[in-house]
């Protein structure tokens, strides 16, 4: 099943917390993932809905709210509340309990599959040099890189996925030292950002490796105002992003960005030919990509979030966090 996913570097933490928000806009834009979308046919019609998220931090609350679903997290509270606008019910878990169903995954994920492959991680950032204006802004292109590399407990045999995020950093506007700084204050609390790694919560060691990926975004310097992330095989996620004007048309739900991560594994280091030569074309080649998806930010706002964005809804129906009712385990 298709989830939620949201992308959001880390940076420094400042010691006064105010009011900001934005706007975030995401196109599944090639990859295998876009070639099994279109050949799903009435499925892809909702999947190609325009994917819009509205991020807005208040103090020690940060919300993500799309129009189905809306995660709140609460620093002083330590909780993180799921939202579903359709079914008309909510959920709350402690941040300790996250804690818990990740160790209890993990100790699952051991368990059912004692050969999964221990993983490794190298992130790295080049700055390419190249410029561009995008959306009025002057912004310079950033290559973040993460390398991760299973190697099989017994026959030694290793083989690698990669994730590419192209990004065009702008210089940052008045306020938004709210987002990353509330992201740095999360992870003391946690070591890591659970809202964004939204399908991960079956695969411990992935999250873990896609928290490196925002630390050492930390030490980027501006916001990124459009973002190519490319994830596939070592080697097939390197190509170069086209130009944000190119982007195309077809969009997932905000709800249902990522695909079972977690299960990508399966195929770790297998190279996959392209099954779909008729593919939208995306920001660059994306034929030997499992997913290529842009990212951009707009509306940006420094004025004053409504308080009532992070009430629950009258009316809906409090349930169990679906980590907690499948022993940390995702619900297929």
């Amino acid at each position: 099943m298709m989830r939620k996913t949201i992308v959001i570097l880390v940076a420094v933490c400042l010691p006064a917390f105010g009011d900001f928000s934005y706007e975030q806009t995401a196109k599944l834009t090639g990859g295998m993932l876009a070639g099994m979308m279109k050949f799903a046919g009435v499925f892809s019609k909702q999947a190609r809905e325009p994917m819009v998220t509205t991020v807005a931090v208040k103090g020690d609350r940060m919300l993500h709210a799309g129009a189905h679903q809306a995660k709140i997290i609460d620093l002083e509270k330590e909780t993180i509340t799921d939202i579903n606008f359709d079914k008309k019910q909510y959920s709350v878990m402690s941040f300790d309990q996250m804690k818990q169903a990740m160790a209890q995954a993990s100790q699952q994920m051991k368990g059912n599959n004692p050969n999964t492959p221990d993983m490794n991680f190298k992130v790295s950032t080049k700055d390419t040099g190249q410029k561009r204006q995008i959306a009025g802004f002057d912004t310079h292109e950033v290559v973040l890189t993460v390398d991760m590399v299973g190697t099989d407990q017994q026959s030694g045999q290793s083989g690698g996925m990669q994730v590419v995020s192209d990004m065009w950093l702008a210089p940052k506007v008045t306020g938004y030292d709210e987002i990353p700084n509330f992201y740095k204050r999360m992870m003391q609390k946690l070591n890591w950002a659970p809202s964004a790694l939204g399908g991960l919560s079956n695969r411990p060691d992935l999250a873990k490796g896609f928290a490196a990926m925002y630390q050492e975004g930390s030490k980027l310097d501006g916001m990124p105002v459009f973002e190519t992330v490319r994830m596939g095989g070592q080697g097939q996620a390197a190509a170069g992003a086209a130009p944000p004007s190119q982007a195309p048309q077809n969009e997932p739900r905000a709800e249902e960005q990522q695909t079972g991560i977690g299960g990508l594994l399966g195929g770790l280091g297998r190279r996959k030919k392209s099954q779909d030569q008729e593919q939208q074309p995306g920001s660059g080649d994306a034929s030997g990509a499992l997913m290529e998806m842009s990212m951009e930010i707009s509306a940006f706002s420094n004025n004053a979030v409504d308080a009532a964005k992070f009430e629950i809804p009258a009316g809906f129906k409090q349930v169990e966090p679906e980590e907690l009712h499948q022993g940390g385990r995702r619900r297929r």
